[in-house]
């Protein structure tokens, strides 16, 4: 099955970041991407943090790719903004009301980076998802032909790289 892809547009605005949310757990359950509760949440949070942070961050509208690999179990979030500044993770302390969202995101999704693009930047963040067992078989085929598998290393690699677009 070829990759699904999907694009929400989110304003500018705080009180959008909710209804987008909302929009990728409704996507991805209308694509039925089979998550778990904790996946699922796991999904929901990072969603939230790189959406809030393209909309606290930069000016004007954010935009949200979805994209589904599901013979590959694969799900790629991606979040365009305008602002050209990459991410900072900062150390909070626990008075801090804020700047733990990039800490989250790397405990939450399998991977994550951000890369620049002529009209600001994309952060994005990859999750694995249990494989259906009709694509599971060419999935191994396909670890299996790969005979020294190269770790991931944050920034080292273009998002197109780590998905196979």
């Amino acid at each position: 099955m070829p990759t699904r892809r999907a694009r929400i547009a989110v304003p500018g605005d705080p009180s959008a970041v909710a209804f987008a949310r909302d929009r990728v757990l409704t996507q991805l359950h209308g694509w039925g991407v089979p998550l778990n509760a904790e996946k699922r949440e796991a999904v929901k949070l990072v969603a939230s943090e790189l959406i809030t942070n393209a909309v606290v961050h930069s000016e004007g509208l954010a935009m949200v790719g979805l994209y589904y690999d599901q013979d590959g179990g694969r799900l790629l979030l991606v979040v365009h903004d305008s602002s050209p500044e990459p991410p900072r993770r900062i150390d909070a302390t626990a008075d801090d009301e804020s700047g733990r969202g990039l800490a989250l995101v790397a405990a939450l999704a399998a991977e994550h980076d951000w890369e620049p693009t002529g009209k600001g930047k994309k952060v994005w963040a990859a999750f694995e998802v249990p494989v259906p067992p009709p694509a599971r078989a060419a999935l191994l085929r396909r670890r299996l032909q790969t005979l020294t598998p190269r770790p991931y290393v944050p920034g080292t690699r273009p998002l197109a790289a780590v998905v196979g677009l």
